[in-house]
C-alpha cells in the first residue's frame, strides 16, 4: 500500500532566487563599448528615419490639399464652361431659323428690299 502522507511522495518547488533580498545580487554587466556604440547608431538611424518619414507625410498631405483645391476650382470652371456651351448650342439652333434671323436683322436696323421702316417714339 501507498502511504499518501509520507514525505517521499511530496514534490516541492523552489525558486532559483534566494528568499532574502540583497543576497546573491550581481551588479549589472557593463556593455562592451562597441555594442553601446552600435545601439546608439541604430537609435539615431531609426530616429532620423521616423523624423524624415513624418516630414514627408506632412509635405505630401500639403501637396494633396493644394491639388484638391486646384481641382475644385477647375471643376467650377468646367461647370461654367458646360453652361456656356449649352447656351452657344441653343444660339446655333436659333441662328439656323430664318424667322429668328429676320427678327435679329430688324433689331440691328436692317430691312428687306422695298420695305419701309418707321421709327415710333417710345410710349409711356
Amino acid at each position: 500500500m501507498v502511504n499518501k502522507g509520507s514525505p517521499a511522495n511530496v514534490v516541492s518547488i523552489r525558486s532559483s532566487r534566494s528568499s532574502q533580498p540583497g543576497q546573491d545580487k550581481k551588479p549589472p554587466r557593463a556593455l562592451h563599448p562597441g555594442v553601446r556604440r552600435r545601439r546608439w547608431i541604430w537609435l539615431l538611424l531609426m530616429l532620423t528615419f521616423f523624423i524624415w518619414s513624418g516630414v514627408e507625410l506632412w509635405g505630401q498631405s500639403q501637396r494633396i490639399e493644394a491639388r484638391e483645391a486646384a481641382l475644385a476650382v477647375k471643376q467650377k470652371q468646367l461647370v461654367q464652361l458646360k453652361k456656356r456651351q449649352a447656351a452657344l448650342k441653343k444660339e446655333i439652333q436659333l441662328l439656323q431659323d430664318e424667322a429668328y434671323l429676320d427678327e435679329l436683322a430688324r433689331k440691328m436696323g436692317y430691312r428687306k428690299l422695298n420695305e419701309e421702316v418707321y421709327d415710333l417714339p417710345d410710349q409711356p
